[in-house]
């Protein structure tokens, strides 16, 4: 039973500071200050507990990520985040976020500072770190909560390109506000578990998930796919805006966990809801300019989003603003 009812085992909040311009405020750095040693922090601590139960989903909150510059602070997450493979036993491995070296070098302080007991599961994470050093568990999933105003800063298309993009606002009606009186818990706990299945990913490239999926669902992304992102760069004409290989193994991922839900749909309705959450998730937060930028290119937009429901209504509320505020992004 947990102690303490608002932080599971499995879930650590990180406070983001706006003095954050590089990672060791993240990942720790050596450190000669009393004598030699390397200071550890709350993200590495849970990392290396992340470690130790390889079958339970782990979940970090980064709060408030951009009061500092993303890119600096989480250069090296993002960057180790592209090195993902599946290996031959079906494991999920990374380039190391900190180098064995170091767990080698510290390795009485860090036993002491990362809590490593002589139990036999300790043990060997702890010789694991000393052999790869600390990679990105595959039961690993960040989250990160922003704000986008005048008193943050914006994100970078490196940054844009490797999240997902989720926009959370309240519904615009007088239903949320009455909810509110009506005694509704939104935020619970369940007293089941949810299954690891839902949060741990089986693949982490397009080509594992096409080797996976069924014939008949590879040949029709292989034959409809090049097409549909060649009609969006082609709708992207004229703006730094366009996609490339990064959009396409997403899209496919997506659909990927589709099928893994939806056994009996048919593909062409799995491509279309991929493509409308990958729009709203990866391609149009990038989207950002003028009216001589996007004039052209929202219209192109309007008219190749028809079929998708969510991106059709975002490109609608972007042309929107555009000729009154002769700006337009994503973000409200």
């Amino acid at each position: 039973m947990r102690s303490d009812k608002t932080a599971p085992g499995n879930y650590e909040l990180i406070e983001v500071k706006p003095n954050w311009h590089d990672s060791s405020e993240l990942l720790g750095y050596e450190s000669e200050i009393g004598g030699p040693h390397y200071v550890v922090t709350p993200f590495v601590r849970f990392l290396v507990k992340a470690m130790r139960y390889p079958d339970v989903p782990f979940f970090v909150c980064m709060d408030e990520m951009n009061l500092a510059p993303v890119e600096q602070y989480f250069a090296e997450f993002l960057s180790v985040l592209e090195s993902r493979k599946l290996l031959s036993d079906g494991t999920i491995t990374s380039e190391p976020l900190i180098k064995a070296d170091i767990f080698s070098k510290y390795a009485d302080q860090l036993h002491r500072d990362l809590d490593i007991t002589d139990t036999e599961t300790y043990k060997a994470v702890y010789d694991r770190l000393k052999n790869d050093g600390l990679r990105l568990p595959s039961n690993l999933i960040v989250v990160g909560t922003v704000n986008m105003d005048e008193t943050t800063h914006q994100f970078s298309r490196k940054v844009i390109d490797r999240a997902m993009t989720i926009e959370m606002n309240i519904e615009d009606a007088e239903t949320p506000f009455k909810n509110f009186f009506e005694g509704g818990d939104a935020l619970h706990y369940y007293d089941n578990p949810q299954p690891k299945e839902l949060f741990l990913p089986k693949v982490v490239q397009a080509s594992e998930a096409l080797s996976i999926l069924r014939a008949e669902d590879a040949s029709y992304l292989k034959e409809n796919v090049p097409g549909l992102l060649h009609s969006l760069n082609s709708a992207l004409n004229g703006t730094p805006f366009k996609i490339a290989y990064r959009v396409q193994n997403e899209l496919i991922l997506y659909f990927f966990s589709l099928r893994e839900e939806n056994s009996d749909e048919a593909s062409e309705v799995l491509l279309a809801q991929a493509m409308d959450a990958i729009l709203m998730t990866k391609v149009l937060p990038r989207i950002e300019g003028d009216e001589d930028l996007l004039d052209k290119p929202l219209k192109a937009l309007a008219q190749f989003t028809e079929n998708y429901p969510q991106a059709s209504r975002k490109i609608a509320e972007m042309q929107e603003r555009l000729p009154q505020a002769h700006f337009t992004c994503f973000w409200p």
